[in-house]
């Protein structure tokens, strides 16, 4: 591992660790105020003990600084849908949806930014595929990604092994998964293609089940071609182990 990847699992560990679990808490502590005030204090520290249970018991899963960030913060998920499921009743689906649009937020801003000055650049597809590629050390040894060019005017980015995606299937849950993806989004969304001539999408996700996530950019000459992602046309007929 070179340096700057050392520096990127450092900055990830800090962000993944710390940062994302305490605003994805927050959130879920807004949702408490409404649905369960006298229980809120209780609820977010039971999530906080159970989280440090499973980070322990799963420590195997990370493998470096930033697996360790990550492992955190799937942790803190994980045990959300465990304590907040009571609340729906045992209604699975229910509860991630929730979960999905606590994490959705989170560090949005910074994402639309970025993305949004790549793509007014002068060969912007070229720009959004080197800043992807430059994001490899952010993820660290947990993940297998391809960055690709398939043709001039597509980038892909394939992710064959997702720590998160190993973590959430040993735990039987492979659908609260999909938390995570919920925030994959951000950086996508903020690609205009009536701004950039590009657009968008995302067309398998291995926690629906397919053989790997595929995150594509490409040029389009639709002004009004947004957009799209399997997990909002798939999550609702997606098939688990425990629900359908």
């Amino acid at each position: 591992m070179g340096v700057g990847d050392k520096v990127l699992g450092a900055e990830s560990h800090f962000l993944m660790g710390r940062v994302m679990p305490r605003d994805f808490l927050k959130i879920v502590g807004e949702y408490l105020d409404q649905a369960a005030p006298a229980r809120k204090e209780e609820m977010i520290d039971a999530i906080k003990t159970r989280a440090e249970e499973l980070v322990d018991a799963d420590e195997d899963l990370a493998v470096d600084a930033a697996g360790t960030g990550a492992m955190a913060l799937g942790a803190v998920v994980l045990a959300a849908f465990e304590t907040l499921l009571p609340l729906f009743d045992g209604d699975e689906r229910r509860t991630i949806l929730l979960l999905q649009h606590a994490m959705g937020p989170i560090l949005r801003r910074p994402y639309e930014l970025m993305f949004e000055r790549l793509s007014k650049k002068d060969q912007p597809l070229d720009a959004i595929h080197k800043a992807c590629s430059a994001t490899k050390g952010i993820y660290g040894g947990g993940w297998d990604i391809d960055y690709e060019r398939p043709k001039p005017e597509l980038f892909e980015m394939n992710v064959h092994r997702c720590l998160w995606r190993d973590f959430f299937t040993r735990h039987d849950a492979p659908l609260v998964n999909t938390v995570m993806c919920a925030w994959d989004t951000n950086w996508m969304r903020a690609i205009d293609p009536a701004v950039s001539g590009l657009r968008a999408e995302r067309t398998a996700l291995l926690s629906l089940g397919d053989s790997q996530c595929r995150f594509a950019v490409e040029e389009t000459d639709d002004a009004l071609h947004g957009y799209t992602d399997a997990l909002d046309t798939r999550f609702i007929e997606a098939k688990g182990d425990r629900f359908e």
